[in-house]
């Protein structure tokens, strides 16, 4: 049926770092929004920033990062793992009432071995929806993401501030 298989283009490429910006880390790039970096950046405060996956696995999969180049788990403070916490907390309720996902998919790749690409630790929240694997996800081994990383971008700016202000983190248990 087709000549050759669909792909994600650009995705492997970036995986392999061929097409990556030249920057010490991308991750600290687009917290300085340095305009050699793609970013995608919807939030951003003094312990931690929030960006759509420039390849994300469903629409709404985004990463929260800390502010501060990070490279371990066990290095973050105690200050960045609750407010960070908090955030993943927020940033869920969010996409609970943008998208009703069915499910999550919230964690953090931290080293090459464990399948993490960049050097600066994050965590993904990656929402399930259910019956996502397709014709053309099989046939095509890619993805298809139904919406675009614009038209995301937009919803989830548009809404975070309601989700991450303190006022609602204040009425959080």
């Amino acid at each position: 049926m087709f000549e050759n298989w669909l792909r994600a283009l650009g995705k492997l490429e970036y995986a392999q770092g061929k097409n990556r910006p030249k920057v010490e880390c991308i991750l600290c790039s687009v917290r300085d929004d340095d305009d050699r970096v793609v970013s995608l950046k919807v939030y951003q405060d003094n312990i931690a920033f929030v960006l759509l996956n420039l390849y994300p696995y469903n629409p709404a999969h985004i990463m929260v990062v800390p502010v501060r180049h990070v490279l371990r788990y066990i290095d973050l403070t105690r200050e960045e793992l609750i407010h960070i916490s908090r955030m993943i907390q927020g940033l869920q309720l969010m996409i609970d009432d943008l998208y009703e996902p069915k499910g999550y998919n919230i964690g953090m790749n931290q080293g090459r071995q464990a399948g993490g690409s960049i050097e600066h630790i994050h965590f993904h929240i990656v929402p399930r929806y259910g019956s996502e694997l397709g014709f053309i996800d099989i046939v095509g081994k890619t993805r298809v993401v139904v919406e675009g990383l614009e038209d995301v971008k937009t919803k989830i700016s548009s809404n975070i501030q309601k989700y991450l202000n303190n006022d609602f983190f204040a009425k959080m248990k």
